[in-house]
């Protein structure tokens, strides 16, 4: 018979099962990276700009940790390769805005397509309850990152 497991062990569990978590992740983003034959940074950029739905210079460059200048040279990378263009943002035409490109969404639904799949026939067998909870963990676990990036970035 299993014994019933403290909460301070529960919470130590998951911040370990979520710290491999994100050491998977790099690894596979590594060999992702590779395959569209762009560098971590850019498929980190590639990501944020895709899941926010496009983002200004300003904000990739808020979002990445990279300086402007960084940020410039990012873009003109994935311009170069054809996963990002520069487009004029909708709510005030003096900005840029950064979109990913139908070329990007090809060469990613062959990288990301089986994960996302396999996720979601995965996750099936959990109850909207318990998907709840796991949503609630990670925007909590996001919430604190941010936090703490805002005060490394405040660390002199």
């Amino acid at each position: 018979m299993s014994r019933k497991r403290k909460k301070s062990e529960l919470i130590d569990e998951l911040i370990r099962e979520f710290r491999v978590s994100g050491n998977q992740d790099d690894a596979f983003d590594n060999l992702a990276a590779q395959r569209l034959g762009v560098n971590e940074t850019d498929l980190h950029c590639l990501n944020i700009i895709e899941n926010a739905g496009g983002v200004t210079a300003g904000e990739l460059a808020v979002e990445s940790g990279l300086t402007s200048g960084a940020v410039t040279g990012v873009i003109d990378r994935l311009e170069k390769r054809g996963f990002a263009r520069r487009v004029p943002d909708p709510g005030d035409r003096r900005r840029v805005k950064v979109e990913v490109t139908k070329a990007f969404y090809s060469r990613a639904g062959k990288i990301w397509g089986p994960v996302a799949a396999d996720w979601a026939s995965s996750l099936e067998r959990f109850s909207g309850e318990q998907l709840e909870g796991f949503h609630q963990f990670l925007r909590t676990t996001n919430e604190i990152t941010r936090r703490h990036l805002d005060r490394l970035r405040e660390m002199r």
